[in-house]
């Protein structure tokens, strides 16, 4: 019985190969558009990028515990007015410690609602009634080299980790009761991120005696976990933001660290930093004083473009 091959196949074999070949690109379109349409997941940090300690304050910083002290949900023990103590579930940043953190193979997506929550060891304390706060700044990033930093208030310290009590008793991830501190990338104008900063705030705040938040205690913020709503998988079709166009800087300033008397504006002005190759470096509000770790950048601060060259 003789065997007919369908139009377009010179051999058996060729036509064999070229159906596999569309099956496998078929299932693999498939694949792609189940992928899609399956909704976001919700999980917890399990890498952490970078992580400079502060000082003051090691607890919880031991090979013993850290970084599996931080990975996962926070401690169910803690409460509003009994907070977390345990290396085995926190780990202080110290004075001025900054940590990079995200979750492996994952995009944070922007979704309906605060996206992600940073908890800390806060606490009503008994003594004052209001909150012992350590507070931190948080930054997000695409690539790891963009930073965006979430507005804060100097006063209240609203919109920085570390002023909001833990429900331990609560679902983690449930905004209106889990407690910890909300961030929603859609004030940032982002759809999505990979990296998460956190930088210590306590070493500003301990040296103002006249902060409402102000405590002679003070040592540091305490991590306890990094939980997010909308996580999707990382695929190929993943775009990484492109350059901004570098402004022209107006004046060249040669100092280490730049304070805000200098640009003759106050706490709390919104800049950005860039490097000379257009690539924001990092963006956020001023305390008093800005010090880049590179040698060279440029500085926008409202309509001020400052070429900074780091003094020796």
């Amino acid at each position: 019985m003789s065997r007919f091959l369908p139009a377009g196949c010179d051999r058996l074999r060729s036509c064999e190969i070229r159906r596999c070949g569309f099956f496998v690109v078929a299932v693999g379109c498939i694949a792609a558009l189940w992928l899609q349409a399956q909704p976001y997941r919700s999980g917890w940090i399990d890498t952490v990028y970078a992580f400079h300690p502060g000082t003051g304050q090691n607890f919880g910083q031991d090979s013993a515990y850290f970084p599996r002290n931080i990975f996962g949900p926070p401690d169910s023990s803690a409460r509003p007015d009994r907070p977390s103590a345990s290396p085995e579930q926190i780990c202080s940043l110290g004075l001025g410690g900054e940590i990079i953190v995200g979750f492996k193979g994952m995009l944070l997506r922007d979704g309906p609602g605060p996206d992600f929550v940073i908890f800390e060891n806060a606490f009503f304390s008994p003594i004052t009634g209001k909150v012992f706060a350590e507070p931190a700044l948080v930054a997000v990033s695409r690539d790891g080299e963009q930073w965006l930093e979430f507005p804060w208030d100097t006063l209240t310290l609203e919109g920085c980790a570390g002023r909001t009590p833990t429900n331990g008793a609560a679902d983690p991830l449930d905004p209106t009761s889990a407690g910890g501190d909300w961030f929603d990338l859609a004030l940032l104008g982002v759809d999505s991120v990979r990296y998460i900063r956190i930088r210590d705030l306590t070493w500003w705040l301990k040296e103002r005696p006249w902060h409402p938040f102000w405590d002679p205690t003070l040592s540091g913020f305490d991590l306890d976990a990094v939980g997010a709503r909308f996580l999707q998988p990382i695929s190929s079709s993943t775009v990484v933001p492109e350059r901004e166009d570098v402004p022209k800087a107006s004046r060249v300033l040669v100092a280490s660290c730049v304070r805000v008397e200098q640009l003759g504006v106050g706490i709390g002005t919104p800049y950005r930093l860039y490097s000379l190759d257009g690539r924001l470096l990092e963006s956020g509000t001023l305390l008093q004083e800005l010090c880049p770790a590179a040698p060279l950048t440029l500085l926008v601060v409202g309509e001020q473009q400052l070429l900074l060259l780091r003094a020796p």
